[in-house]
């Protein structure tokens, strides 16, 4: 049984970089398309969704990529702000 995980740990886990992973999903994905999604800075559209979960054998849900953008923003909201200068 596998379990669910985000991107970034299966790209970690499986020694992938972006440049690698984006060729393994095809045509029209770049290393850095890979790089916003790993680390929550944008939400690839369903097709390329379906692409990464076909790609990780269904170890990287829909779920997950949407996650990884939450824990993002909360990362982001829990950080003080810059004082003004």
């Amino acid at each position: 049984m596998f379990r669910a995980m985000q991107l970034d740990a299966y790209l970690r886990e499986n020694d992938l970089t972006d440049e690698s992973f984006a060729r393994r999903l095809g045509p029209g994905v770049s290393a850095w398309a890979v790089r916003k999604w790993r680390y929550g800075q944008r939400v690839p559209r369903p097709a390329l969704q379906r692409r990464i979960r076909d790609a990780t054998d269904g170890k990287v849900t829909s779920n997950d990529l949407l996650e990884a953008v939450e824990a993002a923003e909360a990362r982001q909201a829990a950080s003080p702000a810059p004082e003004a200068a």
